[in-house]
């Protein structure tokens, strides 16, 4: 069930079918079991009463992206990210794509908008651009929170994001999402590699939204996400501003660490971006200590699987960052047998080995993924991770990488969609893998063939 308490549709074309003869628009959630932001949704907000209370004016849509035809589904309607969330009006055309890592309560708030709204995002965006008439309130809210994430470019189409951003924070007039548009403009300008920032101005309004600990929750997702990449891009290693800067975000992610009223994957999301942080700075020779019984007890505390699943995976993230290798691959080993996926586990096992350097160890578990993986597209996606690992970690082992190859050509040949969206991901990476090797055994070749026809 992707959530306690809904009557989620299963079928895509009954549950598009009923909206419209309802009259009701439709959500839609495309995940995948083993996927910790998933697990996280389905635990913290699709159980939520208010959540709940919201169902009886909306269909819901789940379609697990190991499902038959689901990735050709996914190339239908631009779905790729686990989870994306979206809202259809009741003829299907499309709202708006909801962000997953928002808190329940502002999760519920923004698909109430979504719901009731007279205007698509697309729409909205058009008119923000153009300026040919003023935005409501809410189409504000809709727009600052769109999933720009998962978008698949939608939205944007060939536009350049940061100068979209931009020029809708100038527009906007409602402070909190203007403030929230400033952030997705700056960030991505920071990923864009953008010269002629003003480096000082932009540290100094960042400032006064961290030192404002209302502002800090009402933003938690984007101030817990976007730490590292704004301090890399603001300031200089090693300099008194990125020093500053340092301790003006940990502070405000305290406060987010020790807000009872927030949920157990979000406090472990600002305690991991503050580990994460410490080690861009001067470092904080307590944070290690405080990491590991932080893990613990969020762990003792997490019971339910989905909330459990998200909560390891956090956990041994943030052990991982506070240097504490060993201590992560024994939470994960001790949860394996208790975990629903644990083939997801086993690939974070295969990182730790590898970073140990034990290239036999990582290769063991990423072999034992994917013989446990299930699912049609996850385990392409597991098995394509197999080959690529043995390819750079065993390049000589041709018995090993003749039977993973043979396996994994079964596995594409089995499966209806293979050449669909994420399927179709894993073929290019294979494809791209073999395109630079010289020789390749019988299995290889087959394996070649089909990637290459996808």
């Amino acid at each position: 069930m992707a959530g306690a308490g809904i009557d989620w549709q299963r079928d895509p074309e009954a549950a598009f079918a009923e909206a419209r003869a309802r009259g009701l628009p439709l959500l839609l959630y495309w995940g995948a079991a083993w996927c910790p932001p998933c697990n996280r949704i389905k635990s913290l907000v699709f159980g939520r009463p208010d959540f709940l209370a919201l169902s009886d004016s909306f269909v819901a849509l789940a379609i697990d992206g190991d499902s038959a035809g689901a990735q050709r589904l996914g190339e239908e309607r631009k779905l790729r990210s686990y989870p994306t969330l979206v809202v259809y009006r009741p003829d299907g055309a499309e709202v708006t794509r909801l962000p997953c890592e928002l808190d329940g309560k502002r999760f519920v708030h923004i698909l109430a908008l979504a719901l009731n709204a007279r205007y698509t995002a697309a729409e909205s965006l058009s008119v923000a651009l153009s300026r040919e008439r003023a935005l409501s309130d809410d189409d504000w809210n809709l727009l600052s929170f769109y999933s720009w994430d998962t978008d698949e470019r939608q939205l944007l189409k060939n536009l350049d994001f940061a100068a979209i951003v931009a020029s809708l924070t100038r527009a906007c007039t409602l402070p909190h999402a203007a403030l929230r548009l400033e952030w997705l403009g700056l960030h991505a300008a920071a990923m864009a590699g953008e010269t002629g920032v003003d480096q000082a101005a932009a540290i100094a309004r960042l400032e006064t939204t961290l030192n404002d600990p209302a502002v800090v929750c009402q933003q938690l997702d984007i101030v817990i996400g976007y730490a590292l990449d704004l301090v890399r891009f603001l300031t200089e290693p090693g300099s008194g501003a990125r020093l500053a800067l340092i301790d003006t975000w940990s502070r405000a992610l305290e406060v987010l660490e020790y807000d009872d009223t927030l949920n157990l994957c979000d406090r472990l999301g600002a305690l991991r971006t503050r580990v994460r942080l410490a080690r861009l700075g001067a470092g904080n020779a307590n944070l290690a200590a405080l990491a590991r019984d932080r893990v613990a007890a969020a762990v003792a505390a997490a019971d339910a699987p989905a909330l459990r699943h998200a909560v390891i995976n956090g956990g041994a993230g943030i052990l991982m960052d506070a240097g504490l290798a060993l201590e992560a691959a024994q939470l994960l080993q001790n949860e394996l047998a208790r975990s629903h996926s644990p083939f997801f586990f086993m690939h974070t096992l295969a990182a730790i080995a590898k970073r140990r350097g034990d290239p036999a160890g990582a290769l063991d578990w990423y072999e034992r993924a994917w013989q446990g993986a299930t699912g049609s597209a996850t385990r392409i996606q597991w098995g394509a991770s197999w080959l690529l690992a043995l390819l750079d970690l065993a390049p000589g082992d041709e018995a090993r990488i003749e039977r993973c190859a043979q396996e994994l050509s079964d596995q594409f040949e089995a499966t209806p969609d293979a050449g669909c969206q994420r399927n179709r991901t894993q073929a290019a990476r294979i494809a791209k893998a073999l395109s630079g090797r010289d020789e390749l055994g019988e299995q290889l070749q087959r394996l070649r063939g089909l990637v290459l026809r996808t």
